[in-house]
């Protein structure tokens, strides 16, 4: 395994684009695989159709929450002191993902706040603490120990169920926001042209390994689930991915850089 890191991804996932499609090099990837291509003018491929999609490993939602010095308890409450304060409070992203959650919480709840990029959730936690900035969307592990002590406050989840770390923070849509869903995932690509057994062999051994107890447990402490479609199924997610990310930068008119 090796951790190429840099450029929201991009450097790790083009080392896989080019690398012959024998099954030997694949790359584990988050949503920011197709969300590059949407803020990005110059990409060196496409998420798409330079890829062959193998599986998409697990998702975790992304999570809302916010400085305890905003006078809201829940949601709801948030939502409306958001409205009643246009363009005063600030929301801090992790990276491209989670701008994305945020703009699109903004969206469905008619709302009017500030980005802040920040380069990493421990970044947006520690000015949260500081009531730098209002609000974050960032991973569960990432909130989960401020949550339990009360430092900051949870408002919802983004994803359709609970997440198993955080039993008692309601989804988006049980706080009073339907039609707001949104998560981080996990997939992993192969090179365009690799062969369908290839692809079809990779996935079988990963839908039995999330399978395990061991991953199963794992999983849980990190707030994801496991999915581990087949190919097919990925490659459908990750078109579906590709259109709602631009249809939500074209209507939040965010210019690609």
């Amino acid at each position: 395994m090796e951790n190429r890191p840099g450029a929201n991804g991009i450097i790790g996932t083009e080392v896989m684009v080019k690398s012959p499609p024998d099954g030997h090099v694949v790359a584990m990837v988050v949503g920011a695989h197709v969300v590059n291509a949407v803020l990005q003018k110059d990409m060196p491929f496409d998420p798409i159709d330079d890829t062959t999609a193998v599986t998409l490993v697990a998702t975790s939602p992304w999570v809302i929450g916010i400085w305890p010095g905003v006078p809201a308890q829940n949601l709801r409450e948030f939502i409306a002191y958001a409205k009643a304060n246009p363009g005063k409070l600030r929301f801090g992203s992790s990276e491209s993902s989670s701008r994305l959650a945020g703009e699109q919480f903004k969206q469905v709840a008619g709302v009017d706040l500030v980005h802040v990029p920040y380069k990493g959730g421990g970044q947006i936690v520690q000015d949260m603490l500081g009531g730098h900035v209002e609000v974050g969307f960032t991973s569960v592990l990432t909130f989960l120990s401020h949550h339990k002590s009360g430092k900051l406050r949870v408002l919802a989840v983004g994803g359709r169920t609970r997440a198993g770390a955080m039993p008692d923070v309601p989804t988006a849509a049980e706080a009073g926001l339907p039609g707001y869903e949104t998560y981080v995932w996990y997939g992993m690509y192969a090179p365009k042209g690799t062969p369908a057994a290839i692809t079809s062999r990779i996935q079988g051994e990963i839908a039995r390994l999330v399978r395990l107890p061991e991953f199963a447990e794992r999983f849980a402490a990190l707030g994801a689930d496991a999915v581990a479609n087949t190919p097919a199924e990925f490659a459908a997610f990750t078109r579906a991915e590709h259109e709602k990310f631009a249809k939500l930068v074209k209507a939040a008119n965010i210019q690609p850089e």
